[in-house]
């Protein structure tokens, strides 16, 4: 089976994919367009970020037997993310962020919402996408875990506490990451 998921930028995209990578026992091919990775062959899990085929013409949406799209609802959260992932030029390291920082970096966030509405809008044109689930529904209240699992056609999952939201990358008080 060839599964494709779109996902907006910082919306846990990359452990969806491994996720889904570990439970199917498939290759997992993250963000191919800027690792120049091929995507041939089957049993494999994609995951191309939103911003990275925007503006690509050679994305085939068609040659996938699952296509699933990740975004998140909130947006706010989300544009924080990507602030403090461009600031420091690090994508998948945990971080932490404090009141001072959001008031010294409210531009950037604004400007980062505006562009997440934009991608939320590519992303809700792409037709091809069978089934949509969001950061909130995966990490939080865990009712697309679910829909994934039954679209997907899991029924014995191994991994799942990859998704639990205690494995997020903004750290908050308390929390201790359950991996692999």
């Amino acid at each position: 089976m060839r599964i494709l998921i779109i996902a907006l930028a910082r919306s846990g995209g990359y452990q969806l994919n491994e996720w889904l990578a570990l439970e199917l026992g498939y290759k997992m091919i993250h963000e191919p367009i800027r690792r120049n990775a091929s995507i041939e062959g089957d049993n494999i899990v994609v995951k191309y970020v939103l911003n990275e085929i925007e503006y690509s013409k050679d994305v085939d949406y068609t040659n996938w037997d699952k296509v699933i799209g990740l975004t998140r609802l909130d947006i706010k959260e989300c544009a924080i993310s990507q602030s403090k992932a461009v600031q420091q030029n690090e994508w998948r390291k945990r971080y932490e962020v404090s009141d001072e920082w959001l008031n010294e970096n409210d531009a950037d966030i604004n400007h980062f919402e505006e562009w997440i509405r934009n991608q939320i809008k590519f992303f809700n044109n792409i037709k091809e996408i069978e089934l949509k689930v969001t950061y909130e529904g995966i990490y939080h209240t865990k009712e697309d875990i679910q829909r994934i699992k039954d679209y997907i056609g899991i029924t014995n999952p191994k991994y799942e506490h990859l998704l639990d939201s205690t494995n997020r990358l903004r750290k908050t008080k308390g929390t201790k990451s359950k991996l692999i």
